[in-house]
């Protein structure tokens, strides 16, 4: 069984996640949670002989084609928007940098400069009802033989609606380094591609009472006064706003507690998009997300998501058209998207990324 914590698929041989910083010639090492090192122990107690897998080999990603390259804008340089953007990459651009100058400061060194901001498409997550279905490597690594296996069922609460159950995946996945483009911009990742994290192997995934244990938190907002609070969050997202105080609620995506991959499911895009969205806060309740501070001068843990910082787009099964904030009701873009007997769904991460660009002083 090939290892996956270590695929790397960019010139950068050698890379140790190292992510660069945003003074000049500086990098910064930033943790990643790997795939555990147990994972070969795990699949050894999986019997050899599965079921045919439903898993495609032609999802292999491809940067150029499959990247909706328009959610790159708004890039603001100096306060100053430029490349066209419609009403709802404007409400999605709301952090954008305002203040044309920026002074940072690291030690004894200092750096002056013009404050930018942009989208970067940097992390790739996989929603798939096929255990160990890699989509961004088009091959299948489990043979689960059933176990672990995506699922669709009925909710007995009288409300006829469905529940959808699918493992995740997370890989590091910096376009503008794998593609060698901009390397000299001071707030690009230096990372190389990387599977970062797999739920197969998490035994808090597979059951939201688990969850609950390391993740106690969630039971206060399991009540109807959490839930009622998320209505205005699902109504902010309908006009492209984020409301980031309301961590718990993913708009008319659901709650993002308990942090499983068991979903209600009206809509089987934006159930995918909700998975999606739920191992992105995951990861940085498991300490593995940063994002740019605010003035442009490092990056800083995020324990606790900062929604407005990310957009999702659709690569597979059908690309998307544009990006959609966390949340965005599935009526406004899933139409057309679901394509017939693809069950597996694959989505690019983009992130704002706020950055002094400057020279150092002596």
């Amino acid at each position: 069984m090939p290892a996956c914590r270590h695929l790397r698929a960019t010139s950068a041989s050698g890379s140790s996640g190292a992510r660069r910083q945003v003074e000049p010639k500086k990098t910064r090492r930033s943790f990643r949670w790997a795939v555990p090192v147990g994972l070969g122990a795990v699949l050894a107690f999986i019997p050899a002989p599965a079921q045919a897998s439903k898993c495609p080999s032609d999802t292999i990603f491809n940067p150029i084609t499959k990247v909706r390259w328009n959610c790159i804008f708004p890039i603001t340089i100096g306060g100053v928007r430029a490349g066209s953007y419609d009403k709802l990459d404007k409400a999605l651009d709301a952090q954008s940098a305002s203040k044309p100058l920026c002074a940072c400061r690291k030690g004894a060194t200092f750096w002056f400069g013009v404050k930018v901001s942009f989208w970067t498409p940097n992390r790739m997550i996989d929603v798939v009802t096929e255990p160990g279905c890699m989509m961004a490597l088009g091959t299948d690594i489990m043979a689960t033989g059933g176990k672990l296996q995506g699922s669709q069922s009925s909710i007995s609460d009288g409300t006829n609606t469905t529940k959808l159950f699918a493992q995740m995946h997370y890989y590091v996945a910096p376009v503008w380094k794998m593609l060698d483009m901009f390397s000299d911009l001071p707030c690009l990742e230096d990372d190389g591609f990387d599977v970062a994290l797999m739920t197969e192997v998490m035994p808090t995934w597979q059951s939201g009472t688990l969850g609950a244990i390391i993740q106690p938190e969630g039971i206060l907002f399991g009540n109807p006064a959490a839930g009622l609070a998320c209505m205005s969050d699902s109504a902010a997202a309908a006009a492209g706003k984020v409301i980031d105080p309301l961590f718990w609620c993913m708009g008319s995506w659901g709650s993002t507690y308990p942090v499983a991959g068991d979903i209600h499911m009206g809509d089987r895009v934006e159930a995918w998009a909700g998975l999606a969205a739920r191992g992105t806060f995951m990861m940085g309740r498991l300490g593995a997300l940063t994002i740019h501070s605010a003035d442009g001068c490092s990056f800083k843990p995020q324990p606790i998501w900062t929604k407005s910082r990310y957009k999702l787009q659709l690569m597979e099964p059908v690309k998307g058209g544009k990006c959609v904030n966390i949340g965005r009701p599935g009526a406004l873009w899933t139409s057309g998207k679901h394509a017939p007997g693809k069950d597996n769904a694959q989505f690019m991460l983009f992130e704002k990324a706020i950055c002094c660009a400057g020279i150092s002083t002596p």
